[in-house]
């Protein structure tokens, strides 16, 4: 079986499913989610609380019990050399893969049968090759809200764009801010004016935790309607609208990452944040898919 830790909101829960449900194709075995760390009280410090989220789509996994989570633990430098077999043109069974950096690590491809991966995997490349099956299984499961239903209508009959605007806890939570840039208003007006212009009667659809904060400082002629009503346990369901969008402006969030990501639109134009993070130990160069137009 492949086990993947499951942990961070929603955007980082689905890169860690995408891969766990590549490995366990490539493998022919089933994927089983590790969800303790979401439930640990322990945990010390200013940070966002989050809650397991992916049993909102058609997922293809289980919640892997103790028992089966205790065979993969390993002491720090047991989990170094795990890494290392990676290397070795060998299958060895039991490893626990610890992602080593940020950027794509391909030589996790080659995780066995057996495997637990820890990590966030934020790159296509960990499981762009299945991209079809993962089309297929994020959608949400049940019955969307009826105002998000009217809006589905709505944003598949026009020329839409999607604007993701995340302030919030990348504002008022130190360690976030320290960590994340946060997207400016110069971003936002130069991402619309580069999309806008390609489009007939283009209209935005934001979305964004401080909706204020962008009537406020971007000034648009466009059409603009404001998505507020997914709140909760209900949020996913502004990711599902963005997918149905012609193009997408993202922030540098792995919540509007997926909302393009998942856009099957074959003329989409996604355009994100040159900059994602404040601290330069983070390379991001495997983060955004080539074709996405970073500003």
């Amino acid at each position: 079986m492949i086990i993947s830790k499951i942990y961070g909101g929603l955007g980082n829960q689905l890169f860690q499913y995408a891969f766990g449900r590549y490995l366990s194709i490539k493998n022919n075995t089933e994927l089983k989610l590790d969800t303790t760390a979401l439930e640990d009280k322990s945990i010390k410090g200013e940070f966002t609380i989050r809650t397991f989220q992916l049993d909102l789509f058609s997922i293809h996994a289980t919640i892997a019990s103790d028992n089966e989570i205790e065979k993969f633990k390993k002491s720090k430098i047991q989990k170094i050399k795990d890494l290392l077999l990676l290397y070795l043109p060998i299958q060895f069974n039991n490893l626990y893969i610890k992602e080593p950096y940020f950027h794509f690590f391909d030589k996790a491809l080659n995780a066995p049968k057996n495997s637990y991966i820890d990590g966030y995997w934020q790159s296509e490349k960990y499981f762009f090759s299945i991209r079809e099956q993962l089309l297929k299984e994020l959608k949400p499961k049940n019955k969307v809200s009826e105002k998000t239903a009217e809006l589905e209508v709505d944003i598949k009959a026009t020329q839409s764009v999607s604007i993701h605007v995340r302030r919030g806890d990348y504002i008022s939570i130190k360690s976030n801010n320290d960590f994340y840039e946060t997207c400016t208003s110069e971003y936002y007006t130069s991402a619309i004016t580069y999309v806008c212009e390609k489009l007939e009667k283009p209209v935005l659809y934001v979305f964004s935790d401080e909706p204020a904060w962008f009537k406020q400082n971007v000034k648009t002629n466009y059409k603009t309607v404001y998505v507020t009503h997914n709140i909760g346990n209900q949020s996913f369901e502004d990711m599902y609208l963005m997918s149905l969008c012609k193009c997408n402006i993202i922030a540098n969030s792995s919540f509007s990452w997926w909302g393009a990501w998942l856009n099957a639109n074959a003329n989409k134009i996604v355009i994100a944040p040159k900059k994602w993070f404040k601290i330069k130990s983070k390379n991001s160069k495997d983060l955004l898919p080539k074709e996405w137009i970073q500003l």
